[in-house]
Order: C-alpha cells, then sequence, then structure tokens
C-alpha cells in the first residue's frame, strides 16, 4: 500500500497508463491492509460481542479516512494556492501574451470565464491549460508523499500483532442456512 500510493507521486499529465497501473496496486494494497485486520478481529471477538466490534472497526476506518481526507485535502490546497497561478501566468506569458494583460487573464482562466477567454489567442489558453494540469500534478505528488508516514505508521503497528492460530476454529458463530 505505502509504495504504490507514494509511487503515484511519478505520475503526470503525460503518463496517465502509469497512473492507471499504479492506483490499480495502490487499491489491492490498501484492500490487503483493511480486510486482513476486519477479518481478524471477527475470528478473536467472542460471539457474543462480534456486532459491536464489527461496527467499531468500521467506525475507527471512518475516523482514519476523515482524518486522512482533511490532511490531503489541506496539503493540496496549500500547495495549489502557491503555484497555480504563478505557473499558469507565467506559461501565458512564454506563449506571447503582454505581461500588462496577465492579471485579467488569470482572472478569467482561473474563474473560468469563457466570453472573457474567447479573447485571447488558443496559443496562450493551451499553454494555460498545460501549466494547470501540471500545478495538479506537482501539489498531488506532495500528497501522495504525505502519505508515506501514515502507511510507515501502519507498518509499525502490524508488527506488534500477535499470532491469532489459537482462536481459529471449525466452529461457527451463526449457522445460517
Amino acid at each position: 500500500m505505502t509504495a504504490f500510493v507514494a509511487a503515484l507521486a511519478c505520475v503526470t499529465p503525460h503518463s496517465p497508463a502509469r497512473g492507471i497501473v499504479l492506483s490499480f496496486f495502490a487499491g489491492l494494497g490498501v484492500g490487503g491492509l483493511l480486510l486482513p485486520a476486519a477479518t481478524m478481529l471477527t475470528i478473536i471477538t467472542p460471539d457474543e460481542v462480534i456486532a459491536t466490534i464489527t461496527a467499531a472497526t468500521v467506525s475507527i476506518r471512518l475516523v482514519g479516512a476523515s482524518i486522512g481526507y482533511s490532511v490531503y485535502f489541506n496539503v493540496l490546497e496549500n500547495k495549489l494556492a502557491k503555484i497555480l497561478a504563478p505557473n499558469v501566468g507565467t506559461a501565458a506569458a512564454e506563449a506571447g501574451l503582454p505581461s500588462s494583460e496577465i492579471p485579467a487573464f488569470l482572472g478569467a482562466y482561473l474563474q473560468g470565464n469563457t466570453t472573457a477567454l474567447a479573447t485571447y489567442p488558443l496559443a496562450v489558453i493551451g499553454a494555460a491549460t498545460d501549466a494547470y494540469k501540471d500545478s495538479y500534478a506537482q501539489a498531488f505528488k506532495l500528497v501522495y508523499l504525505a502519505s508515506i508516514p501514515f502507511g510507515v505508521t501502519a507498518i509499525i503497528c502490524c508488527l506488534f500483532l500477535r499470532d491469532i492460530r489459537k482462536y481459529m476454529t471449525n466452529r461457527v458463530a451463526v449457522d445460517i442456512h
């Protein structure tokens, strides 16, 4: 999980196939971490509290997901706030937009004002679009790298798991016909 999610940092707008492959393996890794833990908990739990443990497992996963989403969203937004406008403005200038028109262009482009954008050359809009995509790729790179400490923490926690073989029997808690 940690390796493939972190490897997503190398994905760019020009490498969509790499993104698909790494996302697939990252998803397998996430499932490979979550499902065995949930299964183990249901195996070692006494029958009378199995529903409670299952609900607690789901709740813990949702709380963890909320914390992760908050962290990742803030990392993404902070990075984009720093690089998006400068990158798009620089690309527009390099495509031939006069420096006096850059603030108006940035306002129109970043707000999606298609009426105002129609007055600019397609080369400038194309360069700005490429810079926009590259800015998002740079920002997401930081998000994927920020996931590494969470994955390393999960790996360390897994090292402290005990053997559950003594709990694994052929007994069925509830037989559903």
